[in-house]
């Protein structure tokens, strides 16, 4: 699944150009946007999963995370993405998107062990925040092309 998410990065540099479009029937956010909100988000889950402390791993049973990873799909319209993850009007996309890359690789070097607390999912182990990393950024991207349509 890292290499879908390496993939999706490369999508997502391929998308740079385009970064300004809008279609608000679609979106009232950019292609831009959606761009950097997964850059922030990618970055700032790793971090934290990365500091971590595994013993204070909790994992619970949430049947929106149930859904969400059997399906592989986020709804649209559903959940309004928290302020400390809307990303800055000014922010440099090559950079973030190099940064994200690199933060993926330096997942790989997190203990499987490690986790990340979602707001709505609970503690995800690394194989599950990979897998939430991947749904996500699937979302926003789903939207952007579609904006690109």
């Amino acid at each position: 699944m890292i290499q879908q998410l390496a993939s999706q990065l490369n999508e997502m540099e391929a998308m740079l150009p385009m970064a300004p479009t809008e279609n608000k029937s679609i979106s009232n956010a950019s292609v831009g946007w959606h761009i950097a909100h997964n850059v922030v988000i990618i970055n700032q889950v790793i971090a934290a999963i990365a500091s971590a402390d595994p013993a204070l791993y909790k994992p619970r049973f949430t049947l929106v995370k149930w859904v969400v990873f059997f399906t592989k799909k986020i709804p649209r319209g559903r959940v309004q993405a928290p302020k400390y993850v809307d990303p800055s009007p000014d922010v440099d996309l090559n950079e973030a998107l190099e940064r994200a890359s690199i933060s993926l690789l330096n997942l790989m070097n997190v203990a499987p062990q490690h986790y990340f607390t979602h707001p709505i999912f609970g503690d995800l182990d690394r194989a599950q925040t990979i897998k939430f990393l991947w749904i996500h950024t699937e979302h926003h991207l789903k939207i952007a092309r579609d904006i690109l349509k």
